[in-house]
């Protein structure tokens, strides 16, 4: 439990922390923690680093190095998207600067719709000297006014101009009618310059000096004013009205606005405007926006009459449904009339304002009476208040509680391990079958999604993420995944709120959680950052754990040997045009990319990386190809980060990259890659490993296959966990035994030993034989091997742990999902007639082989997934008639009883255990 109390200890730190120059800052470094824990530095040193790695602490890479907790500084500062910083002048530039991001953050579709209209405007705002005049296109009501009011904050917030600068909005369609007016407003006037004007006036421009000035429907200039205005932004001068002797200066940032097209404009005066913004209107926003934009709206009213507002889901359905010819402005409107019309009809003294399709305009009827043809599958209604909204009633009121309950349920089970009245085993089996139960209740409750717009846009959304995950990351799913995931998401409308001791224990529960399920953990994660991306929902650790555990239970099949590739390259879509076509030809979705912009630094293509490396496994290696420049400078930053070889390859070109792919599909190692890429002419190849003192590491392996591994790693988990920090790690046999030492893991890690059923061979490593272990001649070699790393005592409790694992009934329920007992016995009596069939009496240790294998072999035939390859095998069916008709002939009953049927090569492999 120390990397809880170390956490603990830097959250409790974390709160008194401030960026005043007479802060103490050593409860924050190592030697520090070390100390007050009474433990080695080296030890801290670890906990602290593999909590920055998991995002739960902050690093600031000074001499010396200082950590503190995440949350903790999050919640007093804001939030942060990297957890590396080079001092703390770079983390508090990094929270001023995401203050002024936080100004165009607040706009729904920030990073969806509006991401590129707000990139545009980030062009005006950073050009030198003064920006860049802006022309925002689009129809009524989408909002153009409201985006110059946050451009005017967003350019003072990044000091581009001054806090008190200038900001007034024009409308020209007001004077359009008399242009003598309309000018005098942008330009001012002297003193007679027309009937009326008894004293000299600034106009707009004068008065904008240094500041932002915004005309709407721009289109309704004159052709004077246009001239007039397109010489301003020329030279930066302009003469009032009635005054051709006096040119006056000014700097001012110029925003249009306009709902027409383009062309009703003098060409002239079009290219003084470099910048064109096309703002979508509110159905190109898509329905998920639509329906963001129509809940802020019911906040507004709720904050505005100082009451919740209680909206039935039919109302909320017609409204996300409804046309709006006026765009956001006509939906904002519209739901101010129906809590206006609401709120009149509510009694007097009412605790809150209750919204029904009685209360929408009669206009929307008239407009759309289909609308009202059929009800929403959603029964109940939510509630607006205090920013939030909830759920009331219906069948979403009762999936929200079937959820909490779930997952307060999983926390009851997961104390009970801690209080030792449970087994570990047992109380994952229990989370699975409440969370499997739980989520076939909401997919059986869950609405239409031809009627629902949101479960129909969830379920969408899921579809694509998993053609995503089959296609860039090689894991397949089972249909239902994407039903039960998708009806989760639909039903869960925001985090659970618990208690302190629920936190800490859930906090708790994820890390157990994340060891145990490494590959389902990592789909959950990789759903986290695609949902809160995709439909800016936020998911918590209880979503983590549930979508894990879930995940667990079902059927995903994974390539966790492929070695991951990626092109990074400056320029726009340069990475991802290569990395397309090179995909195409291989026919397989084989690299990644990166595009990044020609001013993008090197500390931004590490964090984008750093992020690469979070969601994907790279224990087997990466491939990098770079172009040029900063790209060069980023290899020796990122080996900190890496878990596996590295291999930097400078030449992006179409040819090299075809060439590596082959070798990726042809199974070669990414040293045998390094090798074969450096004969050729032009790349520079730099073949890198991760730079961190490797950690400790016990392979397992087995020769009928990685599931196998899979099983003997988690008993080796379950025994040495507590005691010891040792990786245990599932490889390929076959690859083991090809390639040695060059394989991942031994790239990777200091391996101790190889556990399995077969020895692969590789000289200086022990192997420890899984039947050693079950038969209890394996003491030696288990305090043989962890000497050099832990006492006597604590190894005698690892053993003691083993002894307990590693009896042949848990090996075998492990390894398999049929009755234990009853397939034992059904082994056990094949093994009599073997002896008796070859006339032998094998050893306890070959008795345990056989016992294993064979009830793996069962299990895989029942899947109908047996081993099919057998070396040499027409030589073997040649030289071995009789051993081969014996076997088949003892293993004749458990063909019967399993409906099963013994091919050569499984034959073979048992055969070979027989003969050693």
């Amino acid at each position: 439990m120390k990397k809880e109390k170390v956490t603990d200890y830097l959250r409790k730190a974390t709160e008194n922390f401030s960026f005043h120059d007479d802060l103490d800052l050593s409860p924050f470094e190592t030697n520090e923690i070390a100390a007050f824990f009474s433990s080695k530095r080296t030890t801290i040193s670890r906990i602290l680093n593999q909590g920055v790695k998991e995002g739960e602490l902050i690093k600031i890479n000074t001499r010396p190095v200082y950590f503190l907790h995440k949350r903790t500084f999050e919640k007093n500062f804001g939030k942060l998207k990297g957890s590396v910083f080079k001092s703390f002048q770079a983390l508090s530039e990094y929270i001023l600067e995401d203050s002024a991001e936080m100004i165009f953050r607040k706009l729904i579709g920030y990073d969806k719709s509006l991401k590129e209209v707000l990139e545009q405007m980030k062009t005006a705002i950073f050009y030198p000297d003064n920006g860049l005049p802006i022309m925002l296109l689009g129809p009524t009501g989408i909002g153009k006014t409201y985006l110059a009011r946050l451009m005017y904050e967003y350019t003072k917030a990044k000091k581009r101009i001054k806090q008190d600068a200038p900001f007034y909005v024009f409308n020209c369609a007001q004077y359009a009618n008399n242009p003598e007016l309309l000018t005098s407003y942008l330009f001012g006037h002297v003193k007679g310059a027309y009937t009326g004007a008894d004293k000299d006036k600034a106009g707009l421009l004068e008065l904008a000096d240094e500041g932002i000035l915004f005309l709407d429907e721009a289109h309704r200039l004159n052709r004077e004013g246009q001239e007039k205005l397109f010489t301003f932004m020329d030279q930066g001068t302009f003469y009032r009205l009635g005054d051709t002797e006096i040119a006056r200066k000014a700097k001012v940032r110029l925003v249009f606005a306009t709902t027409e097209k383009t062309n009703s404009f003098l060409e002239t005066f079009l290219r003084r405007i470099p910048i064109k913004v096309s703002v979508p209107s509110l159905d190109e926003r898509g329905p998920f926006e639509k329906s963001q934009l129509i809940e802020h709206f019911f906040m507004e009213e709720s904050q505005l009459f100082q009451l919740p507002i209680e909206v039935s889901h039919q109302t909320l359905d017609a409204l996300h449904k409804y046309h709006y010819e006026g765009n956001i402005g006509e939906c904002k409107n519209m739901i101010k009339y129906t809590c206006g019309s609401a709120y009149a009809k509510a009694a007097k003294g009412s605790d809150k304002i209750k919204v029904t399709l009685q209360d929408l305009p009669k206009e929307m009827l008239k407009n759309a009476p289909q609308l009202f043809n059929h009800f929403t599958a959603n029964e109940g209604n939510v509630i607006f208040f205090s920013g939030h909204k909830q759920s009331i009633g219906g069948m979403n009121e009762l999936a929200i509680d079937k959820i909490r309950h779930t997952f307060k349920n999983c926390l009851k089970y997961y104390q009970k391990v801690k209080d030792e009245n449970i087994e570990e085993q047992v109380a994952n089996q229990k989370m699975c079958e409440d969370i499997t139960v739980l989520l076939d209740q909401l997919i059986f409750n869950r609405p239409d999604d031809n009627i629902n717009i949101m479960m129909g846009f969830t379920l969408q959304a899921m579809q694509e993420f998993f053609r995503y995950l089959e296609t860039n990351h090689h894991i397949k799913y089972e249909g239902n995944n994407v039903y039960a995931l998708s009806s989760y998401l639909f039903f869960k409308t925001g985090l659970l709120s618990l208690n302190h001791q629920d936190e800490v224990l859930s906090e708790q529960l994820l890390d157990d959680v994340k060891q145990r399920y490494k590959k389902e953990y990592q789909i959950a994660l990789m759903v986290k950052t695609f949902i809160e991306n995709r439909i800016e929902f936020q998911l918590g650790n209880e979503d983590i754990i549930m979508m894990t555990l879930f995940l667990s239970t079902t059927k995903i099949s994974h390539d966790e040997s492929r070695i991951k590739a990626m092109i990074i390259a400056h320029g726009y879509a340069t990475a991802s045009s290569i990395a397309n076509v090179c995909n195409r030809i291989l026919g397989v979705n084989v690299f990644d990319s990166l595009d990044m912009e020609i001013e993008a630094t090197t500390d931004d293509i590490i964090e984008k990386l750093r992020h690469y490396l979070e969601i994907n496994e790279t224990n087997n290696g990466l491939i990098i190809f770079v172009d040029m420049g900063s790209l060069n400078q980023i290899q020796n930053q990122i080996q900190e980060y890496i878990d596996g070889p590295l291999l930097f390859i400078d030449q992006v070109t179409t040819m090299p990259v075809l060439e590596v792919g082959h070798c990726l599909m042809k199974g070669n190692t990414i040293h045998e890659i390094a090798e074969h890429m450096q004969t050729l002419e032009r790349p520079k190849v730099n073949l890198l490993h991760p730079k961190k003192k490797k950690a400790y590491a016990i392979v397992t392996s087995c020769f009928t296959g990685i599931g196998t591994a899979m099983q003997i790693q988690k008993l080796l988990e379950k025994s040495i966990k507590d005691f010891l920090e040792v990786h245990i790690v599932a490889h390929d046999f076959d690859r083991l035994k090809k390639n040695g030492m060059n394989e991942a893991p031994f790239q990777l890690y200091d391996v101790l030993a190889i556990v399995g059923t077969a020895n692969p061979g590789i000289n200086g490593v022990n192997f420890i034989s899984l039947e050693d272990i079950i038969s209890g001649k394996g003491e030696n070699d288990v305090f043989r091997i962890f000497g050099k790393i832990a006492e006597p005592d604590i190894i005698r409790r690892v053993n003691d742990n083993i002894i307990l694992n590693f009896s042949l009934d848990k090996v075998i329920e492990s390894l398999t999902i049929l009755d234990t007992e009853k397939l034992i016995k059904n082994v056990e009596k094949s093994i009599i007639q073997l002896e008796k069939q070859m006339n032998r009496n094998f050893s306890n240790d070959k008795k345990i082989a056989l016992y294993v294998h064979i009830s793996c072999m069962v299990e895989r035939l029942i899947r109908l997934s047996p081993i099919t390859e057998y070396p040499d095998q027409d030589l073997f069916e040649q030289a071995h008639t009789h051993e081969i008709h014996a076997i088949k002939s003892a293993l004749s009953v458990l063909e019967d009883d399993y409906c099963v049927q013994l091919n050569i090569p499984e034959i073979g492999y048992i055969f070979n255990i027989m003969n050693g």
